[in-house]
């Protein structure tokens, strides 16, 4: 038994180690097309841009984005410069504040999130941007129990990490938490 598990250890880190790669060489080409961009369009010198400035700048208009891509482009946009991901964090945060630009997708464990400005068509993902309870609120139409509840949320499309059990644990935790949101009848959970 413990020789399969050293194989399936040895299996995760050699894809591991190819998703690093992958990934690597993903970044390093975005850079290379930002460069050529830049040389091509022969945008101004970037040197007295805001963060900001420089993070809107770089935004793609015309498709989804990550973290990734907007380090990328501004490491094109002025290679010189020390661009710090918590900054650029923020700044999307703000966008996001002011409804310029909307989170897609959440980050799961290595997966950054993905982003889109307002306006560009993107796939519609169930439950686009939603937190837990507002995932609970859409879903309960009707009193169901809270395995039901987490059935109905998983058969819409919900997409999560966590496993059955462990959702069913958060679900049950917010039910109980938003008592002014959610209301308990004989083990059926409903909206008030």
């Amino acid at each position: 038994m413990k020789e399969f598990s050293a194989l399936r250890t040895k299996a995760r880190e050699r894809r591991d180690k190819a998703i690093k790669r992958a990934r690597d060489e993903y970044a390093e080409t975005l850079v290379r097309i930002a460069n050529l961009e830049q040389d091509l369009v022969g945008r101004d010198s970037s040197t007295h841009l805001k963060i900001s400035e420089a993070i809107e700048r770089v935004i793609p208009d015309d498709r989804t984005f990550t973290t990734v891509d907007v380090i990328a482009g501004l490491e094109a946009l002025d290679p010189g410069r020390v661009w710090r991901k918590r900054s650029i964090d923020n700044h999307i945060s703000r966008l996001r504040d002011k409804g310029l630009v909307r989170r897609i997708k959440k980050s799961k464990n290595t997966e950054p999130a993905v982003y889109a400005r307002m306006g560009v068509e993107v796939e519609a993902v169930p439950f686009e941007d939603m937190t837990l309870p507002e995932v609970i609120a859409a879903t309960l139409a009707e009193p169901m129990t809270q395995t039901e509840l987490v059935v109905a949320i998983m058969e819409a499309g919900y997409d999560t990490t966590m496993s059955r059990r462990a959702l069913r644990d958060a679900v049950g935790m917010e039910l109980r938490k938003a008592r002014k949101r959610f209301s308990a009848d004989h083990g059926k959970w409903s909206l008030l």
